[in-house]
């Protein structure tokens, strides 16, 4: 009985760990996905097909998974972690296996933004956190964000600029930008 115990908590463990690192790794996405033409697409679509597919695991398994009232807490766990990370999944997938190709906008402008926790401090001064780039393409306008320098510093509103673009998987355009 001892030794259930100890597997339960090492099983224990390790979920918890891979749930923090999931969440870390959800974290980091957050950048890439506000980087991506059409992001609510991707994720209201991953999250579509995660619930789809968790609701039928159970429906195929159900007999698992009966009587019902027993198994509520894993069958909310399995749907709720399911289609909570499907967004995560679905970015990697999409970029996974795309071709990254320069793509021509029309820059409108490029400005710096400060983001800080706690506030500017007195005597503090000023950098900038990262740069949002605001482009058009076809009439539509698109907003970026990055963090490492300006890009188009002397660049003029109307020029074209050439963006580095991955097209994924399902369709999806993610500008990188670092």
């Amino acid at each position: 009985m001892q030794a259930l115990d100890t597997r339960f908590k090492i099983y224990a463990f390790l979920a918890i760990f891979a749930l923090f690192g999931f969440v870390w790794l959800y974290v980091r996405e957050f950048a890439v996905l506000s980087n991506t033409i059409g992001a609510k697409g991707l994720v209201g679509g991953s999250m579509l097909v995660a619930a789809l597919a968790a609701g039928g695991s159970l429906w195929r398994w159900r007999r698992r998974f009966s009587p019902w009232e027993r198994h509520l807490p894993e069958v909310l766990i399995i749907l709720v972690f399911s289609v909570l990370f499907a967004p995560l999944f679905g970015s990697w997938l999409n970029r996974a296996f795309g071709s990254t190709e320069n793509q021509p906008f029309e820059f409108v402008s490029e400005a710096p933004y400060f983001a800080s926790n706690y506030g500017l401090l007195k005597g503090e001064k000023i950098q900038p956190t990262g740069y949002h780039l605001t482009v058009q393409e076809n009439g539509r306008v698109y907003h970026f964000k990055y963090k490492t320098q300006t890009y188009y510093p002397i660049t003029k509103p109307g020029d074209k600029v050439l963006l580095p673009v991955r097209k994924g998987l399902f369709g999806f355009r993610v500008v990188l930008l670092k």
